[in-house]
């Protein structure tokens, strides 16, 4: 992590095309220190890879050495759509399902199934949620 306000992660370049960056990236030890390591799947011990959308004027090579950069405040929003909000539809419904009288089986078993259309929704907008959680890159 360079800054505050910045995620970053050296990794390196496995793919290159037109619209498309594919960049593996492998955990470094300074995720163990790292305040957002919990909300960062790229913290874990196996390589993953990143699709980047390459920006204008920019060029990259297969085997290349960079950086992968996060804002930091998009980490947080991520963890607000993805794990936050759930959890409060979740405990919302269940919370009115049983002061409507209805057992907690039944309405534990409703308030899970109201998951499906908030993560329904949150997939018509990938489109929309690629392009506003882009990382970008920077050379080493």
């Amino acid at each position: 992590m360079a800054s505050s306000e910045t995620i970053e992660h050296s990794g390196i370049i496995s793919d290159v095309s037109d619209k498309l960056i594919k960049v593996s990236v492998m955990p470094e030890s300074a995720c163990g220190n790292c305040r957002v390591r919990g909300s960062c799947s790229i913290g874990d011990k196996e390589s993953k890879t990143i699709e980047v959308f390459p920006q204008q004027g920019e060029t990259y090579s297969v085997g290349e050495e960079i950086k992968v950069v996060l804002e930091q405040s998009l980490g947080m929003k991520a963890l607000l759509l993805g794990y936050i909000m759930p959890f409060l539809v979740l405990m919302l419904i269940l919370t009115v399902l049983i002061s409507l009288g209805m057992s907690e089986g039944p309405a534990g078993l409703l308030s899970l199934l109201s998951l499906a259309p908030y993560y329904y929704g949150l997939s018509f907008f990938r489109d929309r949620l690629k392009k506003e959680f882009s990382f970008r890159l920077r050379k080493m």
